[in-house]
């Protein structure tokens, strides 16, 4: 065997589990800046919160909150893409694709900090609560997108056995989770479906990051051999 380069599954493998991880720092980071100044309301608060929530805002660090979150939402395309790459073979992966796209879209457009950008000019409490509740309606709806995104991974996981079964599982209950939760989207249950997806994410990138380094070892070990 003459010397070979890394297969370009491993350098696809290897981007998709830094994407990853890098879509969560961001959205962790971004999150904290934004609830700045005091924790965000629930989805069915009272006007007067809402207003206070907006009012109450650090307007540096609520900007810088706002751009990571949608600097999370992007790189999570390329961790879509990557998944995509190595699941093409599978019919359910452009199902998982389009799926994730259309979370991205709705995250990156239905968002309600553009009322915190315009506190300082007054702020009408109706317009406030409008654009509060469209954002979260917007978030809530998302989460079908992104259960159908898991629900179609874990099932192409669970039938090409290119990750281990248990991957392919918890992604399918975390899909049902996220899914489920639209129907109750004013309570707390869609944490569960979320946190469940992204620790799904992590173990995910770690196991791919695991698979490019065994991988590379192996391709090493054969670097001198002849057939």
């Amino acid at each position: 065997m003459t010397v070979e380069t890394m297969p370009r599954s491993a350098t696809v493998r290897r981007v998709t589990g830094y994407a990853g991880f890098t879509a969560l720092a961001l959205l962790a980071a971004g999150q904290g800046l934004i609830q700045v100044g005091g924790a965000e309301p629930p989805f069915d608060a009272p006007t007067r919160d809402i207003v206070e929530f907006f009012a109450t805002r650090d307007a540096e660090f609520f900007a810088a909150g706002s751009y990571l979150s949608v600097l999370s939402v992007i790189t999570m395309l390329w961790f879509l893409g990557g998944l995509y790459t190595l699941l093409r073979e599978d019919w359910r992966a452009p199902i998982a694709l389009v799926s994730g796209v259309v979370y991205v879209a709705a995250t990156v457009f239905g968002g309600w900090e553009l009322a915190a950008f315009r506190v300082a000019e007054g702020l009408d409490p109706q317009i406030a609560r409008l654009t509060f509740d469209m954002g979260n309606m917007a978030f809530a709806s998302a989460w079908v997108a992104l259960g159908s995104f898991a629900l179609a991974t874990g099932w192409a996981v669970l039938s090409t056995r290119l990750f281990p079964p248990w991957l392919g599982w918890w992604a399918v209950i975390a899909g049902v989770c996220l899914v489920a939760a639209r129907a109750v989207w004013t309570t707390q249950f869609w944490l569960a479906g979320f946190t469940l997806f992204w620790i799904w994410v992590i173990a995910l990138c770690v196991v791919l990051l695991r698979q490019r380094s065994t991988a590379s070892t192996g391709s090493g070990s054969g670097v001198h051999s002849r057939p």
